[in-house]
């Protein structure tokens, strides 16, 4: 089985402004399954609206892999920025601090910086649409019962895929703020892969420079920086030269390309964002200095399924937290074109 070696950022996800809905004081005429998908929609909508105006501090669990960790969070905009930093408290130390332009991961007990470019869904974990509509085309939208988490009151979102291409998910909404409270992942066949779940949150009435700041004192550390070459976005793939994916699962398209410098090769590794505006597949292809040891197959760690082939020697690797249909039918028809 192939050993894939991940840096996984634990990302929760992020608190929003107080918003009052104005609500129109009409009968409610639409059917019941109608009117759940119609109050699902609004308070996905209000999320993502209000995502980046709230400054808060908090401890979360994540449950992955069979694992249970503990993180501290503290996030909100200064100058215009919005800026995070996530302790962990449970297990080998290390802390993530990000902003839109980067992340940097310090591991003290490895004396150990490293710096990569920021993700475009910064502050937003991977099981939230970054669009409304996005989601409304591949799931289908159902809001449940009235929770309580961290001692706030949620509502209960299902999220549910319209075919095996996708996981499920179900979210726990704070109404009032918008606030996610929950998120959990969850497989076809029903069983929980993932889960994110706030167990006290505070929110602030401002945040400063200095709460960004790692708690460390890093100077004398390792460091190690990702360049990133080139990058561009895309709403379709493109039938030209060099590397493409010639068959995409339904709902999924190429949503980012870029080019990254790294160590273990002489050329610019080709990385690729497939997503279907939920779920996001990274595509990485590189030409490594011994050729003949090339990877094969599928393999998996916990809700992240891999695929690998080679091809003319380049290593072709194709990750996600989708289904191994997913990334099989997406690494097994990329081509490239002279």
């Amino acid at each position: 089985m192939l050993k894939i070696n991940l840096m996984r950022f634990f990302a929760v996800a992020s608190a929003v402004l107080f918003a009052t809905l104005v609500q129109a004081q009409q009968p409610n005429t639409l059917p019941l399954s109608t009117q759940a998908e119609s109050d699902g929609h609004a308070l996905i909508d209000k999320m993502l609206g209000n995502v980046d105006q709230i400054n808060y501090q908090g401890t979360f669990v994540f449950m992955h892999s069979g694992q249970l960790h503990t993180m501290r969070i503290v996030r909100g905009m200064v100058d215009g920025v919005v800026k995070e930093r996530l302790t962990s408290l449970s297990g080998e130390p290390r802390e993530v601090v990000r902003d839109t332009e980067t992340v940097t991961c310090v591991w003290p007990n490895r004396k150990l910086v490293t710096v990569d470019p920021s993700t475009a869904n910064h502050g937003i974990p991977t099981i939230v649409p970054r669009e409304l509509e996005s989601l409304t085309k591949n799931y289908d939208v159902v809001a449940g019962p009235i929770n309580r988490i961290a001692g706030h009151k949620c509502k209960l979102l299902a999220i549910k895929p319209i075919d095996q291409f996708r996981y499920g998910y179900e979210l726990c909404i704070e109404p009032d703020t918008g606030m996610l409270l929950r998120s959990k992942m969850i497989h076809p066949r029903g069983h929980l892969l993932e889960e994110v779940m706030f167990t006290h949150v505070e929110y602030l009435d401002s945040v400063d420079h200095i709460n960004f700041h790692p708690e460390n004192d890093i100077e004398n550390f390792t460091w190690r920086k990702s360049t990133q070459a080139t990058q561009h976005s895309r709403t379709q793939p493109q039938h030209q030269k060099g590397w493409r994916v010639s068959k995409l699962p339904p709902g999924f398209s190429v949503s980012k390309i870029s080019q990254r410098i790294m160590t273990t090769s002489d050329e610019p590794v080709h990385h690729m964002v497939v997503s279907d505006g939920v779920a996001s597949v990274s595509v990485f292809i590189i030409k490594p200095r011994q050729p003949k040891r090339l990877f094969e197959g599928l393999s998996r760690r916990g809700s992240i399924n891999a695929f690998s082939r080679g091809f003319d020697e380049h290593q072709i690797t194709v990750l996600g937290e989708v289904p191994n249909e997913t990334v099989k039918m997406i690494g097994s028809s990329i081509v490239h074109s002279e």
